[in-house]
């Protein structure tokens, strides 16, 4: 027997478990009633509903999202139950209450199922069928299939039945959450999109921001190197001609040094253009040094 999913009040509802009634004729009823496997379906229904109720008001401040509450129960009908298998598991001797089970049998839409999976990607959840396992439920070919237990029981005048679920909350908790997640899909992927493109700006803003950086480091490290230079050209005009005529292929075995000399050492260096003309400022100031002591030994 399949029914549509809807929702209807109900006084007293926990997630174990909704008591559902309706007027019936007649004293007793049995599990396979129809009466009583509509009740069933009314009650996971309920108990879907509600517990999708809240996620949705969860979802506000976790996530920042709201759904529409009219899209969602247009979501949730899309949702079909079979009640399947009813078997008689015991009666009380002492009333005309029936426990009973049922393979219950939940049709969830394909496209309901994508965007689900779609949703759960963004966060690298697990999906749909992943979870069906974790959650040793039976999934295949969009049906979830599980036992659920429940009892019945009839008013003592017989006019009302009540049927209460015992164990609907796995099925009822994955249900809720393939249809929930359907309706954040698009919210979650426009979010992921709004993080992507941020993301690229702050790595965009932070390279330039270095490469801003590099450049102060390059011109403070070319200045400093032009001012080692100047004094070291100062030394170098301020003796004669014939003393420089004596040191002047030193001086040029020591400027092809420098050269090579940073430019293997700077290599390997986390930064080395800068590496390379602080190794030469270095370098020349260490050489100004020690130009200035040979001249005064060979001037006259």
């Amino acid at each position: 027997m399949k029914f549509k999913f809807f929702a209807l009040l109900c006084s007293t509802l926990v997630v174990s478990g909704c008591d559902k009634v309706q007027s019936i004729t007649g004293t007793s009823v049995k599990c396979d009633d129809e009466t009583a496997k509509q009740l069933v379906v009314e009650s996971f229904s309920k108990t879907v509903s509600d517990i999708s109720a809240e996620r949705v008001k969860e979802l506000i401040n976790t996530e920042n999202v709201t759904i529409d509450m009219g899209k969602l129960r247009s979501t949730l009908q899309q949702i079909t139950f079979n009640v399947n298998d009813v078997r008689t598991n015991n009666s009380d001797p002492n009333s005309k209450k029936q426990y009973c089970a049922t393979e219950f049998v939940v049709n969830v839409p394909d496209q309901m199922i994508k965007d689900a999976d779609a949703a759960r990607a963004v966060y690298d959840e697990n999906n749909t069928a992943q979870a069906a396992v974790l959650s040793d439920l039976s999934f295949e070919a969009n049906q979830l299939k599980k036992e659920i237990e429940y009892l019945v029981q009839p008013t003592d005048d017989g006019k009302k039945v009540y049927v209460t679920l015992e164990n609907p909350d796995a099925l009822a908790y994955f249900v809720r959450d393939i249809a929930v997640d359907s309706l954040v899909k698009n919210a979650r992927l426009n979010a992921a999109e709004v993080a992507k493109q941020d993301e690229i700006k702050r790595v965009a803003d932070e390279e330039a921001a270095a490469q801003e950086y590099q450049t102060v480091l390059i011109s403070e490290a070319k200045t400093n190197l032009d001012k080692a230079n100047e004094n070291l050209n100062l030394v170098w005009n301020s003796t004669t001609k014939e003393v420089r005529a004596q040191l002047l292929d030193e001086q040029r075995i020591w400027l092809k040094k420098r050269e090579l000399e940073c430019k293997l050492e700077s290599s390997n260096a986390e930064n080395p253009d800068v590496y390379r003309l602080n190794c030469e400022m270095n370098m020349t100031t260490q050489r100004t040094s020690e130009l200035r002591q040979k001249i005064y030994y060979l001037e006259p």
